[in-house]
């Protein structure tokens, strides 16, 4: 890993969540970007650094989660790691057949969420970024 850390790309049309979660990540060690929607993170992915693990809402205008999901596993990025975070126990069946690597309920509390993220985030990496 480079001294500067993974990066974790969060995707969600709600200002709120998407800054909550920008600032508890990089409270415990992570770099962050954020996309307003699936449309957003694909220009991203195509323009910017890679992520290390992405967290994906179901629920987005525009590109919708499925939508970006497919898009991903049909792509060079298909081995970058996908969270799904909804509220909707449909979206997330969906998202577990589309073989999201992990699916967490909204509202998701921190401890779970950061449990499940250092599953594809190694420590070192967080450490590396201090």
């Amino acid at each position: 890993m480079t001294r500067t850390g993974a990066l974790i790309l969060i995707v969600d049309d709600d200002e709120d969540i998407r800054e909550i979660l920008k600032v508890f990540l990089e409270a415990d060690g992570h770099r962050v970007n954020v996309a307003t929607d699936g449309r957003d993170a694909w220009k991203q992915l195509l323009t910017a650094e890679c992520p290390t693990l992405i967290l994906l809402d179901w629920m987005m205008p525009y590109m919708d989660g499925e939508q970006f999901l497919r898009k991903l596993h049909a792509s060079r990025f298909a081995n970058i790691p996908v969270m799904v975070l909804s509220g909707n126990e449909a979206a997330l069946e969906q998202a577990d057949v589309l073989k999201a690597d992990c699916c967490l309920k909204k509202p998701v509390e921190f401890d779970e969420l950061l449990k499940a993220i250092n599953e594809f985030v190694p420590p070192q990496s967080k450490r590396d970024a201090a």
